[in-house]
């Protein structure tokens, strides 16, 4: 047993100036509070947070930023706190940059939303942020980052900044550390925002443990657009996480199905095997044990283009390798949990959202239980 920094919370940031996005890039923060809510599986007595301005064009500057037990509606209990960074209460984060708070003692529960203000003196012009946040945020004029009710405040979807938790907990050396690695199916996109019934929320009630969300909707494992592209990211979002053990890797939809809407050429299962070979093997190095997640069915999305009978012969050629290899140590079989037994190209009626990619909170469920437990207690990891 020793104390540690453990992640609690991640997001995967992405680029304001990105050509592709399904959400509007916006800046306009300064000399106003950013009110931000975020969910922890797990809890402890000490924590710190990570910023970035990864993306940004000029420096962030935050003149003060607290942190407390979310109440619901933007509302904080009594008990927040003002977090420091190298003992100051505010703190200019350069361009390209990121930092992290100070240790702070503050109890936080199991199973916790938390408040994270930030009052905003300069902004960066367009703000780094990870698009779905799938959790109400909230923007007030002036310095309202003590205040315990919001105000009022525009309320906003998006997470500007706010790249993660870190607690400092007393742990074993051979408890595992998982991080859910993927596109808009690993993100939450279809289930309901504010309840916590994202995939990897249900596999960490399973395991008991946090499991950390580094999805982004649109994402793909080849090629940039709607985020830098997985073979890009896991590095910076992945194996950057202290104490890693498992890695779910569930990209690759959005490399079939996108390219026909957006006019780019299609991409290949070679292509795609190559490219999760290569992420394996990047874990592998890191002593991290890889879980591959196979490509859900897709016929049937109310996308327009965005299905093709070729897509699905490379989907079904990907998955059976996904299926099959030694470059994984495990597999979260996301297809044969989601599919309809009668028309096994689509999506099972009951777990989709309405538009036949995305899962509903059943779904999401079902995606969840679809690997035994087994896989995240041993490693087996051979560089």
């Amino acid at each position: 047993m020793g104390v540690q920094w453990v992640a609690a919370h991640r997001a995967a940031m992405v680029s304001p100036y990105d050509g592709l996005s399904f959400t509007k890039p916006r800046g306009g923060f300064s000399g106003r509070t950013v009110r931000q809510v975020v969910h922890l599986h797990r809890g402890g007595p000490q924590l710190r947070v990570w910023l970035s301005n990864q993306f940004g064009s000029g420096p962030l500057r935050i003149g003060e930023a607290r942190v407390g037990r979310h109440l619901g509606g933007g509302r904080i209990a009594e008990d927040q706190i003002r977090l420091s960074f190298g003992g100051s209460k505010s703190v200019e984060i350069v361009a390209g940059t990121e930092v992290v708070s100070d240790l702070t003692d503050f109890e936080v529960p199991d199973d916790a939303e938390l408040a994270i203000s930030l009052y905003v003196v300069e902004d960066s012009g367009l703000a780094t942020n990870h698009p779905e946040a799938l959790q109400t945020g909230y923007v007030a004029a002036g310095n309202t980052a003590a205040d315990p009710e919001p105000g009022l405040a525009e309320e906003i979807a998006s997470l500007y900044w706010i790249k993660g938790v870190d607690l400092r907990l007393e742990r074993s050396g051979d408890e595992p550390v998982v991080a859910a690695f993927g596109d808009s199916l690993t993100d939450g996109s279809g289930t309901t925002p504010g309840a916590h019934q994202r995939y990897p929320d249900h596999l960490s009630r399973r395991l008991g443990l946090p499991v950390l969300n580094l999805g982004i909707g649109g994402n793909r494992l080849l090629r940039n657009g709607f985020g830098p592209a997985g073979l890009l990211r896991f590095q910076p979002d992945v194996l950057s996480v202290p104490g890693l053990t498992h890695v779910i890797i569930a990209l690759g939809i959005n490399d079939l199905g996108l390219p026909a809407m957006l006019g780019q050429p299609k991409t290949g299962a070679e292509e795609m095997i190559a490219g999760f070979t290569t992420l394996a093997r990047l874990a592998r190095e890191a002593g991290v044990a890889p879980i591959g997640a196979t490509l859900p069915p897709y016929a049937g999305t109310t996308f327009p283009g965005y299905h093709s009978e070729k897509g699905d012969r490379i989907r079904e050629a990907v998955n059976d390798w996904i299926r099959r290899t030694p470059e994984y140590h495990a597999c979260l079989d996301i297809d044969a949990a989601v599919r309809d037994p009668e028309r096994p190209s689509r999506f099972h009626p009951d777990l989709h959202c309405g538009d036949g990619l995305h899962p509903n909170d059943e779904g999401a469920r079902a995606m969840a239980h679809a690997i035994g437990l087994d896989a995240f207690l041993t490693r087996r990891v051979s560089r």
